[in-house]
Protein backbone atom coordinates (compact mmCIF):
# COMPACT_ATOMS: atom_id res chain seq x y z
CA UNK A 1 0.00 0.00 0.00
CA UNK A 2 0.89 3.89 -0.44
CA UNK A 3 2.62 5.31 2.55
CA UNK A 4 0.88 8.40 3.30
CA UNK A 5 2.43 11.37 4.85
CA UNK A 6 2.30 11.74 8.38
CA UNK A 7 -0.06 14.46 10.06
CA UNK A 8 -2.88 13.76 7.24
CA UNK A 9 -5.40 12.62 9.00
CA UNK A 10 -6.98 13.73 12.49
CA UNK A 11 -8.35 11.14 15.06
CA UNK A 12 -11.27 11.93 17.49
CA UNK A 13 -12.19 9.35 20.35
CA UNK A 14 -16.16 9.24 20.66
CA UNK A 15 -16.61 8.81 24.18
CA UNK A 16 -18.94 6.78 25.62
CA UNK A 17 -19.95 5.29 28.76
CA UNK A 18 -19.48 1.47 27.98
CA UNK A 19 -18.46 1.67 24.42
CA UNK A 20 -20.42 1.73 20.85
CA UNK A 21 -21.61 -1.69 20.67
CA UNK A 22 -25.31 -1.89 22.45
CA UNK A 23 -24.16 -4.24 24.50
CA UNK A 24 -20.96 -3.00 25.82
CA UNK A 25 -22.64 -2.86 29.32
CA UNK A 26 -23.39 -6.27 29.70
CA UNK A 27 -19.66 -7.74 29.81
CA UNK A 28 -17.98 -9.26 32.35
CA UNK A 29 -15.67 -6.41 32.28
CA UNK A 30 -18.29 -3.85 32.23
CA UNK A 31 -18.72 -1.27 34.73
CA UNK A 32 -22.46 0.65 34.39
CA UNK A 33 -22.20 1.42 38.01
CA UNK A 34 -19.66 4.01 37.03
CA UNK A 35 -21.99 5.62 34.75
CA UNK A 36 -22.56 8.84 36.85
CA UNK A 37 -18.53 8.36 38.30
CA UNK A 38 -16.75 11.34 36.61
CA UNK A 39 -12.84 9.42 37.32
CA UNK A 40 -14.17 6.96 34.78
CA UNK A 41 -14.38 9.26 31.81
CA UNK A 42 -11.44 11.16 32.75
CA UNK A 43 -9.71 7.63 32.68
CA UNK A 44 -10.83 7.08 29.61
CA UNK A 45 -10.15 10.30 27.91
CA UNK A 46 -6.90 10.19 29.60
CA UNK A 47 -5.57 7.16 27.37
CA UNK A 48 -7.35 8.90 24.08
CA UNK A 49 -4.48 11.37 24.99
CA UNK A 50 -2.04 8.94 25.65
CA UNK A 51 -2.64 7.71 22.12
CA UNK A 52 -2.46 11.35 20.96
CA UNK A 53 -6.08 12.06 19.66
CA UNK A 54 -6.48 15.11 18.51
CA UNK A 55 -10.11 15.45 20.46
CA UNK A 56 -12.91 13.72 22.55
CA UNK A 57 -16.28 13.83 20.57
CA UNK A 58 -19.33 13.83 22.76
CA UNK A 59 -23.04 13.36 20.98
CA UNK A 60 -26.11 14.47 22.81
CA UNK A 61 -29.94 14.29 22.03
CA UNK A 62 -31.33 16.76 24.66
CA UNK A 63 -33.70 14.19 26.40
CA UNK A 64 -34.05 11.15 28.61
CA UNK A 65 -34.92 8.27 26.71
CA UNK A 66 -37.43 5.78 27.79
CA UNK A 67 -35.91 1.50 27.02
CA UNK A 68 -33.08 1.95 29.46
CA UNK A 69 -33.45 -1.33 30.64
CA UNK A 70 -31.21 -3.03 28.24
CA UNK A 71 -29.53 0.43 27.38
CA UNK A 72 -27.01 2.57 29.02
CA UNK A 73 -28.55 6.07 29.34
CA UNK A 74 -26.86 8.92 27.98
CA UNK A 75 -25.10 10.44 30.91
CA UNK A 76 -23.19 13.87 32.05
CA UNK A 77 -24.19 16.94 29.35
CA UNK A 78 -21.62 16.98 27.09
CA UNK A 79 -20.65 21.01 27.78
CA UNK A 80 -19.80 20.40 31.25
CA UNK A 81 -18.15 17.39 31.33
CA UNK A 82 -15.98 17.79 28.44
CA UNK A 83 -15.14 21.57 30.38
CA UNK A 84 -13.82 19.42 33.43
CA UNK A 85 -11.82 17.02 31.34
CA UNK A 86 -9.98 19.87 29.36
CA UNK A 87 -8.97 20.94 32.89
CA UNK A 88 -7.71 17.61 33.67
CA UNK A 89 -5.90 16.75 30.24
CA UNK A 90 -3.80 19.85 29.20
CA UNK A 91 -3.29 18.70 25.31
CA UNK A 92 -6.34 17.09 23.95
CA UNK A 93 -9.38 18.79 22.28
CA UNK A 94 -12.94 18.58 22.85
CA UNK A 95 -15.81 17.96 21.12
CA UNK A 96 -19.18 19.01 22.51
CA UNK A 97 -22.92 18.92 20.91
CA UNK A 98 -24.65 21.80 21.26
CA UNK A 99 -28.23 22.09 19.62
CA UNK A 100 -29.71 25.08 17.46
CA UNK A 101 -33.13 24.49 18.40
CA UNK A 102 -33.01 24.40 21.82
CA UNK A 103 -30.36 27.25 22.96
CA UNK A 104 -30.04 30.85 22.50
CA UNK A 105 -27.58 31.93 19.97
CA UNK A 106 -26.16 34.58 22.36
CA UNK A 107 -25.84 32.02 24.96
CA UNK A 108 -24.38 29.20 23.41
CA UNK A 109 -22.19 31.81 21.58
CA UNK A 110 -20.76 32.95 25.74
CA UNK A 111 -20.31 29.29 26.85
CA UNK A 112 -18.13 28.27 23.82
CA UNK A 113 -16.12 31.55 23.70
CA UNK A 114 -15.23 30.76 27.65
CA UNK A 115 -14.44 27.10 26.51
CA UNK A 116 -12.33 28.32 24.00
CA UNK A 117 -10.33 31.25 25.61
CA UNK A 118 -10.32 28.28 28.89
CA UNK A 119 -8.06 25.85 26.94
CA UNK A 120 -6.24 27.94 24.82
CA UNK A 121 -8.52 26.84 21.71
CA UNK A 122 -8.94 23.38 21.84
CA UNK A 123 -12.91 23.69 21.48
CA UNK A 124 -15.14 22.35 18.80
CA UNK A 125 -19.23 22.78 18.36
CA UNK A 126 -20.83 20.04 17.00
CA UNK A 127 -23.69 21.50 15.77
CA UNK A 128 -27.28 19.33 15.72
CA UNK A 129 -30.56 20.38 15.03
CA UNK A 130 -32.21 17.52 16.96
CA UNK A 131 -34.21 15.71 15.57
CA UNK A 132 -36.12 12.83 18.50
CA UNK A 133 -39.42 13.38 19.87
CA UNK A 134 -37.94 13.07 23.32
CA UNK A 135 -36.16 16.31 22.83
CA UNK A 136 -39.11 18.44 21.70
CA UNK A 137 -41.17 16.28 24.56
CA UNK A 138 -38.10 17.66 27.15
CA UNK A 139 -38.45 21.27 26.13
CA UNK A 140 -42.52 21.24 26.62
CA UNK A 141 -42.95 20.81 22.58
CA UNK A 142 -45.64 18.29 20.68
CA UNK A 143 -43.27 17.94 18.18
CA UNK A 144 -39.92 19.51 16.19
CA UNK A 145 -40.16 21.59 13.29
CA UNK A 146 -40.05 19.55 10.08
CA UNK A 147 -36.04 18.70 9.07
CA UNK A 148 -35.88 20.72 6.52
CA UNK A 149 -37.30 23.70 8.57
CA UNK A 150 -34.50 23.09 11.80
CA UNK A 151 -32.05 23.76 9.24
CA UNK A 152 -33.31 26.77 8.22
CA UNK A 153 -33.40 27.71 11.69
CA UNK A 154 -30.05 26.46 12.02
CA UNK A 155 -28.51 29.34 9.44
CA UNK A 156 -29.88 32.02 11.39
CA UNK A 157 -28.98 30.23 14.98
CA UNK A 158 -25.08 29.79 13.36
CA UNK A 159 -25.17 33.20 11.54
CA UNK A 160 -25.47 34.99 15.54
CA UNK A 161 -23.41 32.69 16.72
CA UNK A 162 -20.53 33.69 14.39
CA UNK A 163 -21.53 37.20 14.81
CA UNK A 164 -21.39 37.30 18.68
CA UNK A 165 -17.79 35.50 18.44
CA UNK A 166 -16.51 38.39 15.57
CA UNK A 167 -17.93 41.27 17.80
CA UNK A 168 -16.96 39.44 21.13
CA UNK A 169 -18.64 41.53 23.04
CA UNK A 170 -17.67 40.55 26.61
CA UNK A 171 -14.21 40.55 25.34
CA UNK A 172 -12.86 37.43 25.99
CA UNK A 173 -10.38 37.66 23.60
CA UNK A 174 -11.86 36.06 19.94
CA UNK A 175 -11.35 37.11 17.26
CA UNK A 176 -12.09 36.45 13.11
CA UNK A 177 -9.32 33.83 13.26
CA UNK A 178 -9.17 32.25 16.90
CA UNK A 179 -12.51 30.99 17.35
CA UNK A 180 -14.23 27.18 18.31
CA UNK A 181 -13.66 24.77 15.54
CA UNK A 182 -17.43 24.03 14.00
CA UNK A 183 -18.30 20.96 13.27
CA UNK A 184 -21.53 19.42 11.81
CA UNK A 185 -22.13 15.44 10.75
CA UNK A 186 -25.59 16.54 7.89
CA UNK A 187 -25.99 14.21 5.45
CA UNK A 188 -29.42 14.65 4.09
CA UNK A 189 -29.36 16.84 1.07
CA UNK A 190 -29.72 19.84 3.11
CA UNK A 191 -27.92 18.64 5.78
CA UNK A 192 -24.65 18.62 2.72
CA UNK A 193 -25.19 22.32 1.88
CA UNK A 194 -25.63 23.35 5.76
CA UNK A 195 -22.21 21.51 5.99
CA UNK A 196 -20.16 22.63 3.35
CA UNK A 197 -21.39 26.04 4.02
CA UNK A 198 -20.21 26.43 7.63
CA UNK A 199 -18.37 23.20 9.27
CA UNK A 200 -14.89 22.62 9.08
CA UNK A 201 -15.12 18.89 10.58
CA UNK A 202 -17.69 16.96 8.87
CA UNK A 203 -18.65 13.77 10.54
CA UNK A 204 -20.50 11.33 8.81
CA UNK A 205 -21.88 7.35 8.54
CA UNK A 206 -20.87 5.39 5.75
CA UNK A 207 -21.00 1.85 5.30
CA UNK A 208 -17.92 1.14 3.37
CA UNK A 209 -15.05 2.73 1.33
CA UNK A 210 -17.25 3.51 -1.67
CA UNK A 211 -19.93 5.31 0.38
CA UNK A 212 -16.85 7.69 1.97
CA UNK A 213 -15.46 8.41 -1.48
CA UNK A 214 -18.30 9.10 -2.60
CA UNK A 215 -19.30 11.18 0.42
CA UNK A 216 -16.39 13.17 0.64
CA UNK A 217 -16.75 14.23 -3.16
CA UNK A 218 -20.22 15.45 -2.75
CA UNK A 219 -18.73 17.27 0.23
CA UNK A 220 -16.10 19.60 -1.41
CA UNK A 221 -18.12 19.94 -4.74
CA UNK A 222 -20.48 21.55 -2.89
CA UNK A 223 -17.92 23.48 -0.56
CA UNK A 224 -16.48 24.96 -4.35
CA UNK A 225 -19.86 25.47 -5.61
CA UNK A 226 -20.32 27.91 -3.02
CA UNK A 227 -16.72 29.54 -3.79
CA UNK A 228 -14.97 27.88 -0.53
CA UNK A 229 -11.90 25.76 -0.78
CA UNK A 230 -12.36 22.13 -0.80
CA UNK A 231 -10.04 21.68 1.54
CA UNK A 232 -11.09 23.63 4.39
CA UNK A 233 -13.75 20.99 4.78
CA UNK A 234 -12.08 18.00 6.77
CA UNK A 235 -14.40 14.50 6.42
CA UNK A 236 -14.06 11.89 8.95
CA UNK A 237 -15.83 9.05 8.96
CA UNK A 238 -17.46 7.63 12.00
CA UNK A 239 -15.49 4.01 12.26
CA UNK A 240 -16.25 1.33 14.77
CA UNK A 241 -13.89 -1.03 15.74
CA UNK A 242 -12.95 -4.17 18.08
CA UNK A 243 -9.25 -4.97 18.43
CA UNK A 244 -7.74 -8.21 18.70
CA UNK A 245 -3.99 -9.71 19.60
CA UNK A 246 -5.61 -11.97 16.89
CA UNK A 247 -8.32 -12.00 14.04
CA UNK A 248 -9.63 -14.66 16.10
CA UNK A 249 -9.79 -13.23 19.60
CA UNK A 250 -10.89 -9.87 17.98
CA UNK A 251 -14.11 -12.35 16.15
CA UNK A 252 -14.69 -13.78 19.15
CA UNK A 253 -15.42 -10.58 21.42
CA UNK A 254 -17.81 -9.17 18.75
CA UNK A 255 -19.41 -12.72 18.95
CA UNK A 256 -19.69 -12.40 22.36
CA UNK A 257 -20.73 -8.97 22.40
CA UNK A 258 -23.75 -9.54 19.48
CA UNK A 259 -25.12 -12.74 21.87
CA UNK A 260 -25.52 -10.45 24.57
CA UNK A 261 -28.26 -8.10 22.34
CA UNK A 262 -31.66 -8.56 23.91
CA UNK A 263 -34.81 -8.24 21.27
CA UNK A 264 -36.06 -4.90 23.05
CA UNK A 265 -32.73 -3.50 22.21
CA UNK A 266 -32.93 -4.24 18.58
CA UNK A 267 -36.16 -2.98 18.17
CA UNK A 268 -34.86 0.65 20.20
CA UNK A 269 -32.11 1.05 17.76
CA UNK A 270 -34.27 0.19 14.50
CA UNK A 271 -36.76 2.45 16.15
CA UNK A 272 -34.42 5.84 17.04
CA UNK A 273 -33.65 5.54 13.10
CA UNK A 274 -37.20 5.62 12.21
CA UNK A 275 -37.91 1.97 10.95
CA UNK A 276 -41.40 1.08 11.87
CA UNK A 277 -40.67 -2.22 14.15
CA UNK A 278 -44.50 -3.33 14.38
CA UNK A 279 -45.03 -3.39 10.50
CA UNK A 280 -42.56 -6.57 10.64
CA UNK A 281 -41.21 -9.26 12.93
CA UNK A 282 -37.60 -8.98 14.01
CA UNK A 283 -37.11 -12.36 12.02
CA UNK A 284 -39.11 -11.30 8.86
CA UNK A 285 -37.42 -11.15 5.44
CA UNK A 286 -37.08 -7.12 4.76
CA UNK A 287 -35.31 -7.20 1.71
CA UNK A 288 -36.60 -4.74 -1.02
CA UNK A 289 -39.16 -3.22 1.88
CA UNK A 290 -36.31 -0.82 4.07
CA UNK A 291 -37.40 2.09 2.63
CA UNK A 292 -41.21 1.82 3.34
CA UNK A 293 -40.79 1.28 7.24
CA UNK A 294 -39.34 4.88 7.58
CA UNK A 295 -43.08 6.02 7.10
CA UNK A 296 -43.03 9.88 7.85
CA UNK A 297 -40.08 9.59 10.14
CA UNK A 298 -38.37 13.70 10.67
CA UNK A 299 -35.60 12.64 12.50
CA UNK A 300 -32.21 11.18 11.27
CA UNK A 301 -33.43 10.69 7.68
CA UNK A 302 -30.13 9.69 5.73
CA UNK A 303 -29.34 6.66 7.83
CA UNK A 304 -32.14 4.43 6.61
CA UNK A 305 -30.06 4.86 3.21
CA UNK A 306 -27.36 3.96 5.03
CA UNK A 307 -28.77 0.85 6.22
CA UNK A 308 -30.17 0.25 3.14
CA UNK A 309 -26.98 -0.27 1.70
CA UNK A 310 -25.68 -2.46 4.66
CA UNK A 311 -28.75 -5.19 3.92
CA UNK A 312 -27.59 -5.40 -0.08
CA UNK A 313 -24.43 -6.36 0.99
CA UNK A 314 -25.87 -9.19 3.50
CA UNK A 315 -27.26 -11.55 0.36
CA UNK A 316 -30.69 -12.86 0.36
CA UNK A 317 -33.06 -13.49 3.54
CA UNK A 318 -31.86 -10.60 5.33
CA UNK A 319 -34.04 -10.16 8.45
CA UNK A 320 -34.64 -7.09 10.62
CA UNK A 321 -32.92 -9.31 13.28
CA UNK A 322 -29.71 -9.76 11.40
CA UNK A 323 -29.58 -6.18 10.51
CA UNK A 324 -29.81 -4.57 13.71
CA UNK A 325 -27.02 -7.38 14.85
CA UNK A 326 -24.67 -6.45 11.88
CA UNK A 327 -25.40 -2.56 13.00
CA UNK A 328 -25.16 -3.01 16.55
CA UNK A 329 -21.97 -1.43 16.99
CA UNK A 330 -21.11 1.00 14.02
CA UNK A 331 -25.10 1.60 13.59
CA UNK A 332 -24.10 1.76 9.84
CA UNK A 333 -20.29 3.64 10.40
CA UNK A 334 -17.23 2.16 8.64
CA UNK A 335 -16.05 -0.91 10.77
CA UNK A 336 -13.15 -3.55 10.99
CA UNK A 337 -12.94 -6.47 13.10
CA UNK A 338 -9.70 -7.63 13.63
CA UNK A 339 -5.90 -7.33 14.62
CA UNK A 340 -4.31 -3.80 14.60
CA UNK A 341 -2.56 -4.63 10.95
CA UNK A 342 -6.13 -5.43 9.83
CA UNK A 343 -7.67 -1.90 11.55
CA UNK A 344 -4.30 -0.19 9.92
CA UNK A 345 -4.95 -2.04 6.22
CA UNK A 346 -9.18 -0.77 6.23
CA UNK A 347 -7.97 3.44 7.57
CA UNK A 348 -5.38 3.11 4.72
CA UNK A 349 -7.72 2.16 2.19
CA UNK A 350 -10.47 5.06 2.88
CA UNK A 351 -7.92 7.38 3.60
CA UNK A 352 -5.98 6.16 -0.07
CA UNK A 353 -9.79 6.00 -2.07
CA UNK A 354 -10.56 9.89 -0.97
CA UNK A 355 -13.29 8.89 1.71
CA UNK A 356 -11.47 10.42 4.57
CA UNK A 357 -9.86 13.36 5.85
CA UNK A 358 -9.41 11.63 9.24
CA UNK A 359 -11.80 9.03 11.32
CA UNK A 360 -14.13 9.66 14.76
CA UNK A 361 -13.05 6.29 16.40
CA UNK A 362 -15.86 4.19 18.25
CA UNK A 363 -14.71 1.52 20.45
CA UNK A 364 -16.50 -1.64 20.80
CA UNK A 365 -16.30 -1.68 25.00
CA UNK A 366 -15.02 0.39 27.75
CA UNK A 367 -13.24 -0.20 29.77
CA UNK A 368 -10.72 -1.53 27.66
CA UNK A 369 -11.21 -0.21 24.41
CA UNK A 370 -9.26 2.36 24.10
CA UNK A 371 -6.50 1.55 25.57
CA UNK A 372 -6.62 -1.51 22.97
CA UNK A 373 -6.59 0.75 20.28
CA UNK A 374 -4.41 3.31 21.91
CA UNK A 375 -1.33 0.06 22.51
CA UNK A 376 -1.99 -1.53 19.38
CA UNK A 377 -3.65 0.29 16.61
CA UNK A 378 -1.66 4.01 16.69
CA UNK A 379 1.73 2.71 16.68
CA UNK A 380 1.17 0.71 13.71
CA UNK A 381 -0.66 4.13 11.80
CA UNK A 382 2.73 5.98 12.69
CA UNK A 383 4.87 2.76 11.66
CA UNK A 384 3.07 3.50 8.00
CA UNK A 385 3.31 7.34 8.63
CA UNK A 386 -0.15 7.82 8.34
CA UNK A 387 -0.09 9.63 12.09
CA UNK A 388 2.19 11.93 14.23
CA UNK A 389 3.58 11.40 17.34
CA UNK A 390 2.76 13.74 20.10
CA UNK A 391 0.45 16.82 19.89
CA UNK A 392 2.27 20.09 17.47
CA UNK A 393 -0.60 22.82 18.06
CA UNK A 394 -2.75 23.38 21.02
CA UNK A 395 -5.61 25.15 18.62
CA UNK A 396 -7.90 22.97 17.54
CA UNK A 397 -9.02 24.29 14.43
CA UNK A 398 -5.10 24.12 13.51
CA UNK A 399 -4.89 21.12 14.00
CA UNK A 400 -7.99 20.35 11.63
CA UNK A 401 -5.82 22.56 9.02
CA UNK A 402 -8.18 25.29 9.24
CA UNK A 403 -7.07 27.70 6.98
CA UNK A 404 -6.45 30.54 9.19
CA UNK A 405 -7.63 33.12 6.78
CA UNK A 406 -11.28 31.18 6.63
CA UNK A 407 -12.60 33.26 9.11
CA UNK A 408 -12.80 36.80 7.31
CA UNK A 409 -15.34 35.08 4.41
CA UNK A 410 -17.95 33.79 6.92
CA UNK A 411 -20.33 35.94 6.55
CA UNK A 412 -19.95 36.55 2.63
CA UNK A 413 -20.48 33.09 2.53
CA UNK A 414 -23.24 32.71 5.26
CA UNK A 415 -25.14 35.43 3.15
CA UNK A 416 -24.63 33.71 -0.25
CA UNK A 417 -25.42 29.80 1.27
CA UNK A 418 -28.78 30.96 3.08
CA UNK A 419 -29.98 33.17 -0.10
CA UNK A 420 -29.17 29.70 -2.40
CA UNK A 421 -31.44 28.20 0.44
CA UNK A 422 -34.05 30.60 0.43
CA UNK A 423 -34.59 29.72 -3.44
CA UNK A 424 -34.45 26.29 -2.85
CA UNK A 425 -37.14 26.37 -0.38
CA UNK A 426 -39.28 29.56 -1.85
CA UNK A 427 -38.99 31.20 1.55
Amino acid sequence: MRTTKSHVIALLAELHHSGDHEAAWRLPTGRPELISDYGHYLSLAREAERGGFDALFFADFQAFREGFRDRMPWGFDPISLLAAIAADCPEIGIVATASTVFNRADSLARTFATLHQQTSGRVGWNIVTSGTPEAAASFGLSTNPPHDERYRQAEDFVLNVLDWWRKDPNNIGLSAENRPALVQAGASPVGRDFAARYAELVFTAVPDVRAAADFRADIRRRASRIGRSPNDVKVTPGFFVVVGSTEAEAKALREELDAKLTDNQLRRMLADFGIDIDRYGLDDEIQGHLRDLTGSHSGIQSRIEVFQRVASSMGSEVTLRKLARRVAGSRGHLSCTGTPEQIADTMERVLDAGGADGFVIKFSHNPGGITDFVDGVIPELQRRGLYRGGYESQSLRARFGSNPHIANTFQQRAATGAALTAEKHHV
